[in-house]
């Protein structure tokens, strides 16, 4: 299961809770393996690549293994979801794909708390390189995603995280339908 959606709409926090809720589920957190790789200051951009090569391998293990596996990131474009549904199929699993909606003023807010209050680590490091003004853009960014990606379960994230857990958990269905 992927749970995409701009930086701030809660894709970790959604992840990690659906992977306490759901028996035999395992979270991998892309964001934490590109900051834990030593390329990660001196080149951004191939620590993010190989951090999803690496998230993929980890996946393919889990579902080889019979363990379901969520994946919070946000993906403006097709490929590496393409790829996720690609292992999950090959797999034999089911791919589901939710995207998380928050609009820009809401988004606003939360980044401006999460850079005055980085809740985690990789907060703090983000926070680098997301700007609360840059709302308006990341909202558009997922607009276009969800265009592309008409199977994507949309699941409005702009109340806590409890109801966006809740609507996410009604999205899904029966355990049976993941």
């Amino acid at each position: 299961m992927l749970i995409n959606g701009a930086p701030g709409s809660g894709k970790s926090t959604i992840a990690e809770a659906l992977g306490r809720l759901l028996p035999n589920t395992r979270t991998i957190d892309i964001d934490l393996i590109k900051h834990a790789l030593p390329s990660w200051d001196s080149d951004p951009n191939e620590a993010g690549l190989e951090a999803r090569r690496l998230a993929a391998a980890e996946a393919r293990a889990h579902l080889t293994a019979a363990s379901d596996v969520v994946i919070g990131q946000y993906l403006a474009r097709s490929d590496f979801i393409n790829e996720l549904q690609h292992v999950a199929e090959g797999t034999g699993a089911k791919f589901t794909e939710v995207i998380l909606d928050v609009d820009a003023g809401t988004l606003r807010s939360r980044l401006t708390y999460r850079s005055s209050s980085p809740g985690r680590t990789e907060h703090a490091i983000n926070n680098r390189l997301v700007d609360p003004t840059d709302a308006p853009q990341l909202v558009s960014s997922m607009r276009t995603i969800e265009k592309a990606r008409p199977g994507a379960l949309r699941v409005d994230a702009s109340g806590t995280i409890e109801s966006t857990l809740a609507e996410v958990v009604a999205a899904l269905g029966s355990p049976g339908d993941h």
